[in-house]
């Protein structure tokens, strides 16, 4: 009887170090947390920024902040194009700026939710933007890792840009006026030169 007790009890025993070593097996651990080794690798090589990492962080050390910008336009009366700016306008020129940081970074986090892998560049209505117009055209594309390992391809690019990333979901109509064979953004591994952020251009 006792021997029967003492069988039934280190067979429970076993079962439940059985049951603890698949639980530990399966559960989140480091690797899944982002703190393993496998997890840093996965991040090193780009992969793991097409599902988890937002460029918030990257994107907001790479441009300037609210008050550079602001201390910026106080020096200027006129854009390049040699329209002058009002106050009114270099207030909404920050808070353009501020808004499509914003807008652009979504669009990204929404596609890593999406699993995408490629974006485009595009602009509201039928207009590019015009200082990007002279580095590269609409409809080029990038691929999630590039932008991970390039976060400053991700617009705004100057004060008054205009200029979107967007997801591309393999089905969507392009609008007209945005090049339709899609082109690659990135030549020889490499994006093209970019504006400065401080060539400024009056929003209309």
């Amino acid at each position: 009887m006792v021997t029967a007790i003492f069988t039934l009890l280190l067979l429970m025993i076993l079962i439940i170090i059985a049951i603890r070593l698949i639980t530990d097996k399966n559960s989140p651990g480091e690797e899944q947390n982002g703190n393993g080794k496998e997890s840093q690798i996965i991040q090193a090589s780009g992969i793991y920024s097409i599902f988890r990492k937002s460029p918030r962080q990257d994107l907001i050390a790479l441009r300037p902040g609210e008050s550079e910008i602001r201390k910026y336009l106080f020096t200027i009366n006129e854009d390049i194009q040699g329209q002058p700016l009002a106050i009114s306008d270099k207030e909404r020129l920050v808070e353009h700026w501020l808004h499509s940081m914003e807008e652009n970074i979504s669009a990204i986090e929404q596609g890593d939710a999406q699993s995408v892998l490629f974006y485009y560049f595009d602009a509201p209505g039928e207009k590019t933007c015009d200082i990007c117009a002279n580095h590269f055209k609409r409809g080029q594309f990038v691929t999630r890792e590039e932008i991970f390992k390039n976060p400053s391809v991700i617009p705004p690019f100057h004060l008054g840009c205009t200029t979107k990333v967007v997801p591309f979901q393999g089905k969507d109509v392009m609008r007209e006026g945005v090049v339709s064979a899609m082109t690659p953004f990135f030549g020889n591994h490499k994006p093209p030169t970019l504006p400065g952020w401080s060539a400024t251009v009056k929003l209309t």
